[in-house]
């Protein structure tokens, strides 16, 4: 009986975090944290040392997008240099404003342009724009640099040794408890249907949610499936199909309209650098010192943003985690007055429930980001009032500069976007009913990938249509309904795929 009780918390728990994703990256970066701190301390490091080394730890963990291990490792290292050249150029630039903004302005540029070069391109760009933006916070100077040069060495070989040692994985173990997450949820949403068809006692919302996380397990599943490093897959023409795959989908991709991927990173490159120069003047005006806060909050709102429907909602989630985040750490830090170790304590936690919580709920991730950030001053001794309500003005100003700059500059809005992944998932349906009867099972199987992508891009490209707080209610129903079709319209085509010795027209 306890054993049974046991095996049905596990596997609540696997589903909740498909292959233990968020709970690994959560432990990894305490850990590292951690190791780094704990180092330094014995070295008797000062505490500009110490914020910089624990800051560059959390970062190694926050820069890691990639969900293999062996591809984790590559960006790992590669973040090593990216952080000491932006940390450097900050620090001997700092003596000088009008040559230290601009070259901010300009890393900004290239961090987001890299992002066309996939994941790694995305984290190298995150890893260069913190260590500029440490040296900020931090007031790094040119004679501190031999010295900080030790200190990322130091928090960059505890975020190996964590990954090495202490929180090891290999992918064919995330593999085994992603499968295990999306049996876990495929059977929960068989029972919320039968429940609902048999007796009613269901409801029809019950079982969409339960669906809708059945369909982001299997995408997330895929996704790694398609990412894995060359090599891991055993059947050599199966990793070779799809390459070529990939290579033509890129292909027609960067063709198909203003938010191809070789446009869109140019576009985004250009609204996040004017919303970030935006926040510099602003920034100043609020506070001379505190200025690149303003500016992280335009720089963030733009991460995995589409349109400007998408800087919206990223902005009010941003805004509502600060001013939620601003008691909760101020109160941690009452609390913690006078007691270092509590202190610590509080802020591991705050750095736990950081990586911890869903990347959709970005608002209690900057819940968390703004409670650490509070521990850090208090244990800094600057925490004061007058400074947390500086903060969500600077949030409010970031979130405000990057609305503006995606409004103004080379706009991409909701419907444009959401029009253009409707015709890409119509393209890739008209090839799964057309062509998947005759192909084979690798050739089919990449088709069922195609279309779960498209329909995912389509969904993310509707979601500021379809929120609640849409003003336009006739609006809202229709793009609902719209969804709705063509949810069922994927599944009946993935169902017809599935049945074999049916001619079709593919080379039509």
């Amino acid at each position: 009986m306890v054993a049974a009780k046991t095996e049905s918390l596990w596997d609540r728990f696997a589903a909740a975090d498909p292959g233990l994703l968020r709970l690994t990256a959560a432990l990894r970066a305490v850990l590292g944290l951690t190791l780094t701190l704990a180092a330094l301390m014995i070295l008797d490091q000062p505490s500009v040392v110490l914020l910089a080394g624990g800051f560059t730890a959390v970062v190694t963990s926050l820069g890691i997008s990639d969900l293999h291990p062996r591809n984790q490792f590559l960006t790992l290292l590669a973040g090593a240099p990216v952080t000491l050249a932006a940390l450097t150029a900050g620090g001997l630039l700092a003596p000088f404003p009008l040559a230290s903004h601009p070259a901010f302005l300009l890393l900004i540029f290239a961090a987001v342009y890299a992002r066309r070069f996939g994941r790694r391109g995305l984290d190298l760009g995150i890893f260069a724009f913190m260590a500029y933006f440490l040296s900020q916070f931090a007031r790094i100077q040119s004679h501190q640099l031999p010295q900080l040069t030790g200190t990322l060495a130091v928090a960059f070989a505890a975020a190996a040794v964590t990954r090495l040692c202490l929180v090891p994985t290999t992918s064919y173990g995330i593999l085994k408890r992603m499968r295990t997450g999306f049996d876990v949820r495929l059977r929960d949403a068989q029972r919320a249907t039968s429940e609902l068809l048999a007796d009613g006692t269901g409801s029809v919302r019950g079982v969409v949610r339960r669906l809708d996380r059945l369909h982001t397990s299997a995408v997330l599943l895929q996704e790694f499936l398609y990412e894995a490093p060359g090599g891991l897959l055993g059947d050599t023409a199966a990793e070779l199909h799809r390459t070529a795959r990939a290579d033509t989908a890129a292909q027609r991709l960067g063709t198909a309209g203003p938010s191809g991927p070789r446009r869109q990173t140019t576009r985004q490159a250009f609204q996040v650098t004017a919303a970030a120069a935006l926040a510099v003047l602003g920034g100043h005006l609020l506070s001379s010192h505190l200025w690149y806060w303003a500016v992280a909050t335009a720089w963030v709102v733009f991460i995995n943003a589409e349109h400007t429907g998408d800087v919206l909602l990223q902005s009010g989630r941003r805004l509502i985690g600060t001013v939620a985040g601003v008691p909760f750490g101020y109160g941690l830090a009452v609390l913690a007055d006078g007691h270092t170790a509590l202190a610590l304590a509080f802020l591991l936690a705050c750095i736990f429930g950081m990586f911890y919580t869903p990347s959709g709920s970005y608002w209690a991730v900057t819940f968390f980001i703004t409670a650490s950030l509070s521990m850090v001053l208090s244990l800094l001794h600057t925490l004061s009032p007058e400074l947390l309500a500086l903060r969500i003005q600077e949030t409010v100003l970031g979130a405000g500069c990057g609305i503006l700059a995606a409004a103004l500059v080379v706009p991409t809005t909701v419907r444009a976007v959401a029009e253009l992944r409707l015709r890409e998932l119509l393209f890739v349906l008209d090839r799964l009913v057309r062509c998947a009867p005759q192909a084979d099972g690798p050739e089919r199987a990449a088709d069922a990938h195609d279309l779960d992508q498209a329909l995912e891009a389509f969904r993310k490209a509707c979601r500021p249509l379809v929120h609640p707080l849409n003003p336009r209610r006739a609006e809202r129903a229709r793009v609902r309904g719209v969804l709705e079709r063509v949810e069922a319209t994927s599944f009946h085509a993935r169902s017809l795929a599935t049945e074999t010795g049916h001619p079709s027209p593919c080379n039509a």
